[in-house]
């Protein structure tokens, strides 16, 4: 099964839109399905740069975190990043972390 999508960052949540395909013949799709994922679920994101891909992993802070989001590990999920969008991914990758290190503070503070 593959998996294809946008992910966009609005407010303090994560937009992701996905479609699954089928991995041999890609015609089958799914229905577009759309979650969001509230930066309070999500513990950090990690950008790792590749010579040929790059992958954006998304860690949520339990098991329920990620369940909407296809994927086969527990508590994170792994995205691919196509080469035309590293900077973006990466841009997103430091703006959440720099938001969540924010709310922890925040937290702190309390």
């Amino acid at each position: 099964m593959l998996v294809e999508g946008i992910l966009s960052v609005k407010g303090q949540k994560l937009f992701i839109e996905f479609q699954k395909k089928d991995a041999v013949m890609g015609a089958y799709k799914s229905d577009l399905a759309t979650i969001e994922i509230p930066f309070s679920e999500i513990d950090m994101m990690e950008f790792k740069k590749g010579f040929f891909s790059s992958k954006l992993i998304i860690h949520g802070k339990n098991a329920r975190a990620l369940t909407e989001l296809p994927g086969d590990e527990l508590t994170s999920r792994t995205l691919k990043v196509k080469k035309k969008n590293r900077e973006v991914a990466a841009n997103i990758s430091s703006k959440v972390n720099l938001e969540l290190s924010e709310i922890k503070l925040k937290e702190l503070d309390e």
